[in-house]
């Protein structure tokens, strides 16, 4: 059945469809949390993991059933960098975080999509790493637990959103390292040949 749906329009593009639904997000988020309500602040924090949750789905079927688009390898990390960039601005700016963290932050994924795009321009890729990936779970559930910000059925959301973004940090700054030396690597690599 899934096998079938592959082949209908509509499925094929839904990877795609689900990237631009988290750019779509970044606006919303933008217009609605600087409104620093309870509950638009909750509603923020889910249209955020939503979106998150969009992030994981669109590259799971895109693999699954082979339809990896150009277009979706650019966009996707794209739309990852414009939701989180967004949010932490929202964060920093509400006093949430300190701006030194979210200046960190946005500034090592920057430095980092750079490196990608250097070395994709020699030919090379530079992956995503597992502490990559460890670094976008504690920067997830540190804005989604900062956006809602309150205590609520007895879990001290600042509490769990603070540790968990400074422990991204530290994470992001051990994983930019690892991009660094792998970038420097190859960047030897080109020099040699």
């Amino acid at each position: 059945m899934v096998r079938q749906l592959s082949k209908v329009p509509w499925f094929r593009h839904l990877p795609n469809q689900l990237t631009l639904a988290r750019i779509v997000a970044v606006p919303i988020l933008l217009m609605i949390y600087p409104i620093q309500i309870s509950v638009t602040n909750v509603i923020c924090a889910f249209i955020f993991a939503a979106a998150g949750i969009t992030d994981i789905l669109d590259g799971y079927l895109a693999r699954k059933y082979d339809q990896e688009t150009q277009m979706g390898a650019l966009l996707d990390p794209v739309a990852d960098k414009m939701l989180a960039g967004a949010c932490l601005l929202l964060l920093a700016s509400s006093k949430a975080m300190p701006v030194l963290m979210c200046g960190i932050l946005l500034c090592r994924d920057i430095a980092v999509s750079g490196m990608r795009l250097i070395a994709a321009e020699s030919g090379h890729t530079i992956k995503v790493s597992s502490v990559g990936k460890l670094k976008t779970i504690f920067q997830d559930v540190g804005i989604f637990s900062l956006m809602i910000g309150s205590d609520y059925f007895n879990i001290p959301f600042y509490l769990v959103g603070i540790i968990s973004i400074w422990i991204a940090m530290a994470v992001s700054l051990f994983s930019g390292y690892q991009y660094f030396s792998e970038f420097l690597n190859i960047s030897e690599k080109k020099r040699e040949y």
